[in-house]
């Protein structure tokens, strides 16, 4: 590491913005909580963060002033040696809050549990978070998320109606793991979540996304407020850009690739119509997949059946041994990308109390298709210049 990197880190521990404690092993869903507390690309959180310690690294947000630090202890189910106390250091004296993530049928949680057990032993009253991941792992073939989301953390989440049986008894199992673990005078706060990225095909994929952020309101109110406020001050179409059409594109045009004819064509317009609904959720409206025929319907009779002649060329294009398939998920990134922009729009003036004109949502859908060819090629100039490297 070298000197400057260092100098940046130090300064970013010095700073006077609270630090959130992430605990939890690899693929526990860390990385999902940061991009929704931070509303940043998956992208952007991974080249963001510092080195603080041997097992911890720190990211700050925003640069250059930022409002937040999260403390990322990382790789615990690998290091049985593992001491908190390095880390503790670096958190004691402005850690608002711990959040410890793990996955909801992983019982294994020793690594975690005796970091906690450290901290909480001399500071039992610090506010901690238990956010139970992955919950779609105990699902059956035939079972979804509860809606709406059921779950206070409570035991009675086990006897909620619907909840599957295996969630329930899971989720119970690993909480009683953890308060067994805990002082007594400590009072975990448990969070059934599941953020899945759009290529999961699990909807919504932010499941719970309320339910953490009423918690967070609760226990750092002052924290949540300077970070709605940097949001506010964040350009909204440009965040739904970074955090929703760019991942549901890349899903939608990797369902899409999928040899056989119909299949992928289908899972990818449904992940349109899912992408869709998530951008009119961010302004505001209840998520249904309903919204989607309302906002082809605004598009009109001619953009329908265009898209529908297009949908079918893609599918006779997979005929094509080998550069078919490649070309119709080339293809479906930049349609999807044009239909999330047209939604922007759609959503927009929606929320405002205008009608959309159909000429001006039309325009913004071929905006989208332009922006999506160029970011396209940025990519493949992009990925040729590492090769020569």
């Amino acid at each position: 590491m070298t000197a400057d990197a260092i100098k940046h880190a130090c300064d970013w521990s010095e700073a006077d913005a609270p630090i959130l404690w992430l605990l939890g092993k690899t693929q526990s869903g860390k990385t999902s909580i940061v991009a929704e507390i931070t509303g940043q690309g998956y992208e952007q959180i991974g080249s963001g963060y510092r080195a603080m310690t041997r097992e911890a690294r720190l990211y700050a947000y925003p640069e250059p002033q930022p409002v937040l630090r999260l403390l990322d202890t990382r790789g615990l189910s690998d290091c049985a040696d593992y001491d908190a106390g390095d880390d503790l250091k670096t958190a004691q004296n402005q850690a608002h809050l711990i959040i410890a993530v793990m996955r909801v049928d992983d019982l294994d949680q020793a690594p975690i549990l005796a970091a906690l057990q450290q901290v909480y032993h001399d500071q039992p009253r610090r506010p901690l978070i238990i956010a139970q991941t992955t919950l779609h792992r105990v699902y059956q073939r035939h079972e979804r998320h509860v809606e709406p989301y059921p779950f206070d953390g409570s035991d009675a989440d086990r006897q909620r109606p619907e909840v599957p049986d295996a969630l329930g008894r899971a989720m119970l199992a690993q909480r009683q793991l953890v308060r067994t673990a805990l002082p007594n005078r400590c009072t975990p706060i448990f969070v059934p979540l599941d953020f899945t990225r759009p290529e999961q095909g699990i909807v919504p994929s932010d499941y719970g996304v309320a339910r953490f952020w009423d918690v967070l309101e609760a226990e750092v109110p002052d924290l949540v407020l300077r970070l709605k406020q940097v949001s506010a001050a964040a350009s909204l179409p440009e965040q739904i850009r970074r955090r929703i059409i760019v991942p549901w594109a890349v899903a939608a045009s990797a369902t899409s690739a999928i040899p056989a004819p119909v299949l992928g064509g289908l899972g990818s317009a449904s992940l349109q119509a899912a992408m869709v609904s998530q951008i009119a959720y961010r302004f505001g409206f209840t998520k249904r997949l309903d919204l989607w025929g309302e906002f082809v319907a605004a598009l009109g009779t001619g953009f329908t059946l265009g898209f529908a002649g297009q949908w079918a060329v893609q599918q006779g294009l997979k005929l094509g041994l080998g550069w078919g398939t490649a070309l119709v998920a080339s293809w479906t990134f930049v349609m999807t990308w044009g239909i999330g922009e047209a939604a922007l729009y759609y959503f927009s003036e929606r929320k405002a109390g205008h009608q959309p004109d159909r000429e001006a949502l039309r325009e913004h859908y071929r905006e989208g298709l332009r922006q999506a060819r160029h970011y396209h090629t940025q990519r493949k100039q992009s990925s040729h210049a590492l090769t020569a490297d």
